[in-house]
């Protein structure tokens, strides 16, 4: 876009247009505003044009380091030195409520598009700066958010986005940490995190993302790099996975998910010495099963995350709810392994502990996890019995507290597992509520999966609706307990 600005004369002409628009100069101040963008931001004129941008529209103090001030301002410079259009991914940017409204801001979410308008010389004369209020579509989205922050949270990930042309580097409080620095002290910018790579490694990251830039869009990225710690010299190990996603103008920016992964490393180097050692054949193997608890859970944490990125990208209610249940299982699965890898003995799982946790991650986002109750009696179990159980409860809780209790209804859910006669034990989950239909017990995955894991276990199946609730149980034998 090539053009020189029109004039105050104009003004009017400019007031009009019915779309939002923000002009600024060469400086980042203000200059002109449409009437559209004034409705859009809740601002008068009065209160922007003359100010520089940052200053017309601080950053909000109740939600620091989420306001990118940082990330906006790298935009518009871009723009300066570029010459070139560039449009954001979604920021947060909070905006002022009038001091008439008591004052504070109104949280808001956009994507910007900066245009720049050039002089006959050439120079950038202004910035036309297009926002697109896209609040409503991110709170639509909050949920499936929460579900992923959960997950990265669980699994000890750091989420990021990185857009090579600008530099802008996203990314999650975790993601600092790994790299030794405190919430937003990194900056908007790559830069300084790249400076903590491994000299040996840096390359090699710098030339995956060149490559990056000439992929096709979805194209899987594979980083491991190591950090240096310049006060101590302490190395970190860093392993991260993502995808190239493309603008609409084609631009590429990337992202993914990255762990720290130098415990792993630590268990390589034991596990070689114990072996050159020549230690007991019982301390290598618990070595070893340990060794495996945690690799079989990090593995599957990274599926976790695989399919959480892609689910966030789903827009069929139908798939994502397909996507999440399919999350929700492999992650009871990934707990079983990560418990195992935590105790002195990788053989068995004490249950009463790992099924309070399991429902505790389960209700984490249910408005019932204050009413999610577990009775389960002290008791040890095999992992090939641990596994099945932990799906068999995935089903069970979810289930009922996606249909025991219809909107403005809420009663008790029991998890209970107890021994009972015969040598048996028995694992139900109980409630108060509506129930279920008996198309839908017969129909539903989750209920021949719960089906085939009891079979798994030797054990039969027991659905028993009555007038308070429903009850579902799974008798299984008791000498399955170690």
């Amino acid at each position: 876009m090539t053009a020189t600005y029109v004039g105050a004369d104009h003004a009017a002409i400019l007031a009009g247009i019915p779309q939002p628009y923000l002009v600024l100069d060469a400086n980042l101040t203000i200059v002109a505003a449409t009437d559209a963008y004034l409705r859009t931001t809740d601002r008068t004129r009065e209160d922007i044009v003359g100010r520089h941008i940052l200053e017309a529209f601080p950053e909000n103090p109740e939600a620091a380091g989420t306001v990118e001030q940082g990330p906006l301002e790298v935009s518009l410079r871009h723009v300066l030195r570029t010459g070139e259009p560039h449009e954001m991914a979604v920021i947060q940017y909070d905006i002022p409520r009038p001091a008439s409204e008591g004052g504070g801001f109104y949280q808001r979410f956009w994507t910007p598009v900066h245009t720049p308008v050039k002089d006959a010389d050439g120079s950038v004369r202004y910035i036309v700066q297009n926002p697109m209020d896209v609040t409503e579509s991110v709170r639509r989205t909050r949920e499936a958010d929460a579900r992923l922050r959960v997950a990265l949270h669980a699994a000890d990930l750091g989420s990021w986005e990185y857009e090579p042309d600008t530099d802008i580097w996203r990314r999650s409080a975790t993601v600092d940490a790994i790299f030794g620095f405190g919430p937003g002290e990194g900056g908007p910018v790559a830069s300084p995190f790249f400076a903590k790579m491994h000299p040996d490694d840096l390359p090699k990251v710098l030339s995956a993302v060149q490559g990056a830039l000439q992929s096709p869009d979805q194209t899987v990225l594979n980083f491991d790099y190591r950090i240096v710690d310049p006060a101590t010299g302490a190395i970190r190990y860093i392993t991260s996975r993502g995808e190239v996603l493309r603008t609409s103008t084609g631009k590429p920016r990337l992202i993914g998910v990255m762990m720290d992964v130098s415990t792993d490393r630590l268990r390589e180097a034991a596990l070689s010495d114990a072996l050159k050692a020549q230690e007991s054949l019982l301390a290598q193997k618990d070595v070893l099963l340990a060794e495996v608890n945690h690799r079989v859970k990090n593995s599957l944490q990274l599926v976790v995350s695989a399919l959480s990125l892609q689910a966030r990208r789903l827009t069929d209610p139908s798939t994502k709810e397909a996507f999440e249940q399919a999350i929700s299982r492999v992650r009871a699965i990934t707990s079983v392994h990560e418990r195992l890898y935590r105790t002195d003995n990788p053989l068995v799982v004490e249950m009463g502990d790992y099924l309070a946790g399991l429902c505790a991650d389960l209700a984490v986002n249910s408005e019932l996890r204050d009413l999610l109750q577990v009775d389960v009696e002290p008791l040890l179990l095999k992992t090939e019995r641990a596994i099945p159980i932990a799906l068999i409860v995935n089903e069970l809780v979810t289930n009922a507290m996606k249909y025991a209790y219809p909107e403005g209804t809420s009663g008790p859910i029991v998890l209970s597992l107890k021994k009972v006669a015969g040598g048996m034990l028995e694992l139900s989950v109980a409630d108060e509520g509506v129930g279920v239909s008996s198309e839908t017990t017969a129909q539903g995955l989750g209920t021949r999966l719960v089906k085939t894991m009891a079979s798994q276990i030797g054990g039969r199946v027991e659905t028993l609706p009555s007038e308070r609730g429903y009850r579902s149980a799974v008798i299984f034998p008791g000498e399955a307990a170690a």
